[in-house]
C-alpha cells in the first residue's frame, strides 16, 4: 500500500464515551501517522432532526429516572439479550444506511470503525466489500453491539469476550485489548499519594442536581485534610451555583469545562463520578479508584456493578453511605494500596495502539487477499 490507509469512525454524541473512544484511535494515528481518519456522528449526519429528538429524550431519561420514570433503562435491558427476530434491533440496523454509503463513495475508507454500535455499518461495509470493526466502550454485553457481518470486535475484558462466545460470536472475532484511552492517561502515575492534602476530585456532568451535589460537598468537606475539586464541565448553571454556595471556600476549587482532564484526575487520590466506560478506562490507567453514586440503570449501572464486584471501584446509594467509603478509604493505606494493586491487575495497557495496529493489519491482510490472483 503506498498511502496511508483510510479509516471512517462512525459516532455518536449520546453522553461523551463514544467520541471519546474516537477522538483516541484518531490522536493515536496522528501521532504515529499510521492512518488517514476522519470522525464522523452518523446520526446527525444521517437524520439531524431525529438525532436532536433522541438525544433530548436521552438526556431527558436522567432528569425521569429521578422520579421512578427509568424508561431508557427499561429499553435498555428489554434489548439487552441479542434476539434476530427484533423489530427494534431491525429497525435501528437501518437508521443512517443511505447516508453511509454517501460517505463512503466520497470518502473511499479502507475499512470503518464502530464506537457506537450501528447497524447499518457492517450491513452497509459488507455489501461494498469494506472491513468493518466495532470497538465496545462498555463493560458489559448488549445485544445493539452484535452484528453477524462485523470483522472484528474488540472488547474491555475476557468476561466480555466469553459472554459473547455464550451469544454465539466467534471466539477468533473478538479481541481482548481494553477501551481506547488518551494516551496522556497511560503515561501518567498518582502524583498525588504522597501529598500532604489530598484532593477528592467531583465529575459532576450534565445533568447533575444542584443541591444534591452541595449537600454531597458540605458532608465531604467534614473530612479534614482534603480539597474537593468539582468539575462542572458545560453544566454553566451547575457552576454558578456552586460559586454561590462555596466560592469563598478555599477548600473547594470549582471548575467548568477542562481540556486537560488527565492531569487532573492524574492528581486525585480519588473520583466521584458516573460509571461511564471510558471514565472508568481512564479511572484503570491512572490507578485512582471511582466512587460512584447513584449509577442510572442500563450500561452505568452493569459497568458500576461489574467494577464493585472485581473490587476497584465503590456504589452508593445515600450521601452518609459514600462519605464513608471515601473516609475508609483515605484513611487506610494499605486498603488504598490493595485498590490500586487490583486496579493495576484489572488494566489492559495501549488498548488504542492495539486496536490501531489490528485494524491496519486486518485492512492490509484484505486487501492482499482481494487482489491475490486466483487459482
Amino acid at each position: 500500500m503506498n498511502q496511508l490507509p483510510r479509516i471512517l469512525l462512525l459516532t455518536a454524541s449520546y453522553g461523551a464515551g463514544h467520541l471519546l473512544a474516537s477522538y483516541a484511535i484518531k490522536e493515536y494515528c496522528l501521532r504515529y501517522g499510521l492512518a488517514n481518519v476522519q470522525i464522523i456522528d452518523l446520526m446527525k449526519e444521517a437524520h439531524p432532526l431525529l438525532n436532536k429528538i433522541s438525544t433530548a429524550v436521552y438526556m431527558g431519561s436522567f432528569h425521569a429516572a429521578r422520579f421512578g420514570i427509568n424508561y431508557y433503562g427499561w429499553s435498555y435491558y428489554l434489548t439487552q439479550k441479542p434476539n434476530p427476530y427484533s423489530p427494534v434491533l431491525a429497525g435501528l440496523n437501518r437508521l443512517g444506511c443511505r447516508q453511509l454509503v454517501n460517505i463512503i463513495r466520497k470518502e473511499q475508507p479502507d475499512a470503518i470503525i464502530n464506537t457506537f454500535p450501528y447497524g447499518s455499518a457492517p450491513v452497509v461495509g459488507h455489501s461494498l466489500g469494506i472491513p468493518t470493526f466495532t470497538i465496545i466502550t462498555d463493560f458489559l454485553m448488549h445485544a445493539r453491539w452484535i452484528h453477524p457481518d462485523i470483522n472484528k470486535f474488540y472488547v474491555a475484558t475476557d468476561d466480555l469476550k466469553q459472554d459473547m462466545i455464550n451469544s454465539g460470536i466467534l471466539q477468533e472475532l473478538i479481541e481482548v485489548t481494553g477501551i481506547p484511552i488518551r494516551e496522556a492517561f497511560e503515561r501518567h502515575r498518582y502524583p498525588n499519594e504522597n501529598k500532604r492534602k489530598r484532593m477528592i476530585l467531583i465529575l459532576a456532568g450534565s445533568h447533575s442536581e444542584h443541591y444534591l451535589i452541595s449537600e454531597m460537598v458540605q458532608k465531604i468537606l467534614a473530612l479534614k485534610g482534603n480539597h474537593i475539586t468539582i468539575v462542572c464541565g458545560r453544566n454553566t448553571k451547575l457552576e454558578q451555583f456552586l460559586n454561590h454556595q462555596f466560592g469563598s471556600v478555599s477548600e473547594i476549587t470549582i471548575l467548568g469545562f477542562i481540556d486537560q482532564m488527565n492531569e487532573l484526575m492524574a492528581s486525585a487520590s480519588c473520583i466521584i463520578s458516573k460509571a461511564g466506560g471510558i471514565t472508568l478506562a481512564e479511572s484503570l490507567a491512572l490507578k485512582i479508584p471511582v466512587f460512584i453514586f447513584r449509577p442510572f440503570a442500563g450500561q452505568e449501572m452493569d459497568n458500576a456493578t461489574y467494577f464493585s464486584k472485581k473490587g476497584v471501584a465503590f456504589i452508593s446509594y445515600h450521601i452518609y453511605e459514600l462519605v464513608n467509603q471515601i473516609q475508609d478509604y483515605l484513611s487506610n493505606d494499605a486498603y488504598a494500596s490493595l485498590i490500586r494493586s487490583r486496579m493495576e491487575n484489572f488494566h489492559r495497557e495501549r488498548a488504542t495502539e492495539r486496536i490501531v495496529k489490528d485494524v491496519i493489519g486486518n485492512i492490509l491482510g484484505y486487501k492482499k487477499r482481494i487482489s491475490a490472483p486466483s487459482s
